[in-house]
């Protein structure tokens, strides 16, 4: 009956093809435990082929790339506690 969320850091420029997958590894041990997700992200603005943790054209959870989009971290966290503070409401 808990709400989650999920917080990732990873590089896309050196995972492309899987940015941010353990994100969904964890998603998929909890998902049926009755835990409800919150906290979903739009993939707008993140430079990357492919990843297991978009669903629904949305990520499950914040991505942070500190190697290549450094300058978008405090933005993106503040975007994303407002949205929480809304979701787990």
């Amino acid at each position: 009956g808990k709400k989650v969320t999920y917080l990732g850091l990873d590089a896309a420029d050196g995972y492309r093809d899987s940015f941010l997958d353990a994100i969904a590894i964890i998603h998929d041990r909890i998902k049926d435990k009755g835990a409800t997700f919150v906290g979903a992200w739009s993939t707008e603005g993140y430079k990357f082929n492919v990843s297991k943790a978009v669903v629904n054209g949305k990520f499950l959870g914040l991505g942070i790339d500190e190697d290549n989009q450094k300058d978008l971290t405090t933005g993106r966290v503040e975007k994303w506690v407002d949205q929480l503070k809304n979701e787990f409401t």
